[in-house]
């Protein structure tokens, strides 16, 4: 009797479980989740393109950890083929990556371009700050902890910092208000 009461019981409460259960359809709420690569994984290298909708990161596979003057020289490539197709672009003025030279230190990257940055719009300056910040940051470490500096043609913007794709000096970061009582 006791394996009878508790079959019954079983059933009632898969029955009770299922009810009022509708099917959803997909929602579409933004970015992928992201974590720890595996052992062994291939890295990827995040260049800085402009969509129809703002500037957007875009991984490309590598075999090794490329740094930020790797990443700076892919950028001047431009979009390859599929991610023209997906509708990018860049900003980027045309030129030899033999005229480019990118430096680093810890949290700093310093791009020199052979002509005058204030020339850059917003847009290809963004492509170059989050394209080298994001590929010089440590892991674990946020993108805009990276300062960059663009320099050439006599002038320099320095510490320039990524935050939601696109440049801002550093000095003018949103913060957190302080906590009220």
């Amino acid at each position: 009797m006791t394996a009878r009461r508790t079959a019954l019981a079983a059933l009632l409460l898969a029955t009770l479980a299922g009810c009022g259960v509708t099917t959803t359809d997909v929602i579409d709420v933004g970015q992928p989740a992201g974590g720890a690569k595996r052992q062994g994984a291939i890295d990827d290298v995040r260049l800085y393109f402009m969509s129809p909708t703002g500037v957007k990161p875009r991984p490309r596979s590598a075999k090794t950890k490329l740094g930020a003057e790797d990443a700076i020289a892919l950028l001047l490539d431009g979009p390859d083929e599929a991610e023209r197709l997906q509708g990018l672009y860049s900003d980027v003025p045309k030129m030899s990556t033999d005229k480019v030279h990118v430096t680093t230190g810890t949290l700093r990257v310093s791009v020199q371009l052979p002509f005058n940055v204030l020339r850059l719009t917003p847009v290809a300056r963004s492509q170059f700050v989050c394209t080298a910040a994001d590929n010089e940051a440590p892991r674990g470490r946020p993108v805009h902890d990276v300062k960059v500096e663009l320099s050439g043609g006599g002038f320099v913007i320095s510490d320039l910092v990524c935050d939601s794709n696109n440049a801002f000096p550093a000095e003018k970061l949103p913060t957190a208000a302080p906590p009220t009582r």
